[in-house]
């Protein structure tokens, strides 16, 4: 079993290509490689932002694309709740939630959390390509991961790799 993280995939967000100076065809780009990890007990954490507008065919296409049990956090963007996440075919919704894994407590969120001394490592999204809302988030620490769509070429990464790199 491996985990693997995606982040602020933004699906139905015409926007997003000029904010963020993604390729158009980069919603292609993501399915493609969830198809590439749909293997069999494998886990994928979405850190938030699935979509802006039109969820339910987000939901279906991620669903579709990655099949096997799938987290869901709620991002500032994600609008329904979550019961109806999950209903469209998430196996768990949440706001934030902690796992040890290879040896660390890490903290799942979309938002950079403030360290309440319960966990080691913070993976989140939402800074999308570390320009993106620099006035909000001056004080991120050594423990922040950010986990962002336009750094990682638009493909989920394995979490052991993920939280090893610095």
């Amino acid at each position: 079993m491996k985990y693997y993280i995606i982040s602020d995939t933004h699906f139905n967000h015409d926007e997003i290509i000029e904010y963020c100076n993604r390729p158009v065809d980069h919603e292609n780009k993501m399915l493609s490689a969830l198809r590439a990890i749909n293997h069999s007990g494998n886990i994928l954490i979405h850190l938030g932002d699935l979509a802006l507008g039109n969820e339910k065919i987000a939901c279906e296409k991620i669903n579709q694309e990655f099949h096997q049990r799938n987290i869901l956090i709620l991002g500032n963007h994600d609008s329904k709740s979550a019961s109806w996440y999950m209903e469209h075919g998430w196996s768990f919704v949440c706001e934030s939630f902690k796992l040890k894994y290879c040896g660390k407590v890490i903290c799942f969120s979309h938002k950079p959390q403030s360290w309440d001394g319960d966990w080691e490592i913070n993976v989140h999204g939402h800074l999308h390509n570390l320009g993106h809302r620099d006035n909000e988030y001056k004080d991120l620490k050594q423990w922040h991961r950010l986990y962002s769509p336009e750094l990682m070429d638009y493909k989920p990464i394995e979490l052991s790799t993920f939280i090893q790199k610095k």
